[in-house]
């Protein structure tokens, strides 16, 4: 079929063949009856991009539709999942609602099926395309890291587990924070049974949320529900302290039991470090001439990668942007969390003159460290020492309050020690701050614990205000 244009004109010669002269004018008489319902037919306009193509499908008469995406980064056409229905109405109304979610960046990139646990941990136990191994591992400190998947594993996949991702509501959130509330869990082989705490329930939350907040930027959540509870009351349950008596009373029965890690419960009581920095402390970062050490490294205990030699400096299964430094098989010096952790601190004069005894006596390793321990068998380590384990310190903390018939309080407890001491030696809030580490003068406050005995005599220096004038 030849076209040609004439005064603006394109016009087209449509050349009818027939066998005889009435089938002539038959087909031409057909032709002209097509030509003319086209004429009559009013074109329709072309969707823009995003209002999205509806059709009915021919083989089972769905109607089926669809929305036109943004190219992809290589060029290609991209297309929404298509929704279905076999009313034409309701694909109509299930377009729509497609086309709102797109425009609130909500992209039907999973299936509405995928359940919390899956989207948190997997399809398996062994599967690493779980939010926990693929984002939360990424962002996250390696301690921060195991905590978040105690938690799931724990309080959250048990109890909401098997809900949809996408249909998750605050009920169940409420829910879940009722679950934990009432349930119980047993510590290491013990079979004692202990309840979770309000703390507990707020970790559960927030790991929730991280997870949901992630989940809806990614389009597999239309919300974060989380941010429609609200969070659990926490309860302070706090780690104790000890009063100056007792903590007097604990060095002087270690001292007189030959106790080889007095010298570590005394920094631990003088310095309020907490038990990594302590741990972790170098002879190198400890200038005993001008009494005061460095406190920019802690020792923490980090996961290796599946198979890997435990001599090999890149051993540790961290993000690539994680520093540290290797120490022995899964021990390492690590950076505390925050800028106002990492300080310089005076070492108090008693203290001193203790490590310097300890300086001539402690046993040589490679890394340096102040306090080791000393195994059965020989280790690579050195001399058969090994840095201390944060289970043997916590034993020997117990056994040394024991030796000394206090009440017990935790290792961090000896950290509130401090803040109390300080407290009670007037010590100005600020510079009590920066011995303690914390980023808020809040935060201190937390850790101190008012003498009674001190209170009653400073509330007493107020009788004055009430003598009569003579």
């Amino acid at each position: 079929m030849d076209a040609e244009e004439r005064d603006g004109v394109w016009i087209t010669t449509v050349e009818v063949t027939a066998p005889s002269h009435a089938e002539l004018i038959r087909r031409t008489a057909a032709v002209e009856r097509q030509l003319k319902k086209f004429a009559a037919e009013k074109p329709k306009p072309r969707r823009a991009r995003g209002e999205g193509a509806l059709y009915r499908r021919a083989r089972d008469g769905m109607w089926v539709g669809q929305i036109e995406l943004e190219k992809s980064p290589d060029g290609k056409r991209r297309k929404s999942k298509p929704v279905y229905s076999k009313d034409h109405a309701t694909c109509v109304e299930k377009l729509g609602k497609l086309r709102d979610d797109l425009a609130r960046g909500i992209e039907q990139k999973s299936d509405r099926r995928l359940t919390v646990k899956v989207y948190l941990l997997g399809v398996s136990e062994d599967d690493t395309d779980g939010w926990i191994n693929t984002v939360a591992k990424t962002n996250l400190r390696p301690h921060a890291w195991k905590s978040y998947r105690s938690a799931i594993n724990t309080r959250i996949v048990p109890v909401i587990g098997g809900r949809r991702l996408w249909s998750l509501s605050p009920d169940d959130v409420r829910y879940m924070h009722q679950w934990i509330l009432g349930a119980t869990y047993t510590r290491g082989k013990s079979e004692e049974e202990h309840h979770y705490s309000t703390r507990s329930v707020e970790e559960a939350h927030n790991v929730l949320s991280a997870a949901l907040g992630d989940a809806v930027s990614g389009g597999h959540a239309p919300r974060n529900v989380c941010e429609l509870v609200k969070k659990p009351k926490v309860l302070s349950e706090g780690h104790g302290s000890l009063t100056t008596d007792q903590a007097r009373a604990v060095l002087l029965a270690s001292l007189a039991a030959q106790d080889p890690m007095v010298t570590r419960w005394a920094a631990g009581l003088m310095l309020g470090g907490r038990q990594g920095e302590i741990l972790g402390l170098e002879w190198d970062r400890i200038d005993l001439e001008r009494r005061a050490l460095d406190l920019s490294w802690q020792l923490e205990w980090l996961p290796l990668k599946p198979g890997a030699d435990p001599e090999d400096p890149e051993r540790f299964d961290v993000r690539p942007d994680f520093e540290y430094r290797p120490i022995w098989r899964g021990a390492a010096w690590t950076r505390p969390k925050s800028y106002k952790s990492t300080r310089m601190i005076p070492i108090p004069e008693p203290l001193a003159a203790i490590l310097t005894v300890l300086r001539e006596r402690s046993v040589s390793n490679p890394g340096g460290l102040v306090w080791v321990s000393q195994p059965k068998a020989r280790s690579r380590y050195g001399q058969g020492v090994t840095p201390v384990s944060d289970l043997a310190d916590r034993e020997g903390w117990a056994a040394a309050q024991e030796l000394a018939r206090v009440d017990p309080v935790s290792v961090h407890g000896m950290r509130g020690t401090t803040a109390t001491l300080l407290l009670e030696a007037g010590v100005a809030d600020s510079v009590s701050q920066s011995i303690m580490g914390h980023s808020k003068v809040a935060m201190t406050r937390r850790y101190q614990t008012v003498n009674l005995d001190l209170a009653r005599q400073a509330l007493g220096n107020l009788g004055g205000l009430l003598e009569l004038p003579g």
